[in-house]
């Protein structure tokens, strides 16, 4: 008997998250690709953009934080701590600092706060 309920629990809990599924509109790899094609299609043209993407300082580490991380390791980017930021001309300057007496290079980063393109990133040594 309890082998029938936990059979009969387990159907109608698979049913249930099919079901859930089956609620939700999923694009497959080639609607991917054609969203792809679409985006290059139509380059990007900051003049054209009616709002920045990334406005506040806060953001900007985020998303600074997003690519360096990725690039050279959380270690190594937050020991650069506390970050130069600046907007300059609506692109954001981010630099990493060292410690006094502290032989090394620090991440740079600038990107276009209209659209977040990266024009660059660097490491020194």
């Amino acid at each position: 008997m309890k082998l029938g309920i936990i059979l009969l629990l387990g159907i109608l809990f698979s049913a249930g998250i099919q079901a859930q599924e089956s609620d939700r509109w999923i694009g497959d790899k080639e609607y991917a690709e054609k969203q792809l094609e679409l985006a290059l299609e139509n380059k990007p043209d900051r003049t054209k953009m009616n709002i920045k993407l990334i406005t506040k300082e806060e953001n900007a580490i985020k998303y600074a934080e997003l690519i360096l991380f990725e690039r050279y390791g959380k270690e190594q980017i937050e020991f650069e701590k506390p970050y130069q930021v600046y907007l300059i001309d609506d692109y954001w300057v981010i630099f990493g600092t060292l410690p006094k007496n502290y032989r090394g290079g620090v991440f740079k980063l600038v990107f276009d706060s209209w659209n977040g393109k990266v024009l660059r990133l660097s490491h020194g040594k």
